[in-house]
């Protein structure tokens, strides 16, 4: 993703979370997101990261470990 506007709240947590769940927009980053999709691991050029996850399609647990594991290595 491009790096979070400003318009979107910055890099505060509504920022971020307006960022890694629907991508800031159409003018922004929406264009990236699969929102049919059940699983998404979104990276920024800003650092900004995130997953976003179907929780009826797979466990939360699972999806932890996941992104605690990426984010160990």
């Amino acid at each position: 993703d491009s790096p979070v506007l400003a318009a979107t709240g910055g890099r505060g947590p509504g920022g971020v979370a307006g960022q890694v769940l629907h991508g800031g927009g159409a003018c922004a980053n929406s264009g990236n997101r699969w929102f049919d999709k059940t699983l998404q691991f979104i990276v920024g050029e800003d650092g900004t990261c995130g997953v976003v996850y179907d929780p009826a399609v797979i466990d939360g647990a699972v999806v932890a470990e996941m992104v605690d594991h990426a984010l160990d290595y």
